[in-house]
């Protein structure tokens, strides 16, 4: 197997998730981070629809107000994790903070809500 054969799908990956690193920044409010994604045809993925996630806290919170993107938070730090689509694109979002009010982006990547969870190195 040729190194190469790698080489195109990580270009694609990459290309990904840096257009939407373009409406991206780390401590951006997440409402206006959302409303920039969804203007460039970013589509919110909606999680947990065919299982039997019972929702806690602020994930909780998030899909009353009809955020039905949101997979998990995590219930000590307030940290969320959230998947959009455009196309055959994937985004994760991950945001901070125990308010939508004052939820911040942290970080992004062009990981898909499908994807197998990444090893612990």
């Amino acid at each position: 197997m040729s190194r190469n054969r790698w080489a195109l799908p990580i270009l694609l990956a990459i290309a990904s998730a840096a257009g939407a690193a373009a409406h991206l920044h780390e401590g951006q409010l997440f409402t206006s981070a959302r409303k920039s994604l969804i203007k460039d045809k970013w589509m919110p993925v909606s999680m947990h629809a065919n299982d039997d996630y019972v929702y806690e806290g602020v994930e909780k919170q998030l899909v009353k107000r009809g955020f039905k993107e949101v997979d998990s938070c995590s219930m000590d730090s307030s940290r969320c994790i959230l998947y959009y689509k455009r196309g055959k694109e994937c985004l994760r979002l991950d945001t901070v903070g125990e308010q939508l009010t004052m939820m911040k982006v942290e970080q992004w990547s062009s990981e898909c809500a499908d994807a197998p969870p990444k090893k612990a190195e």
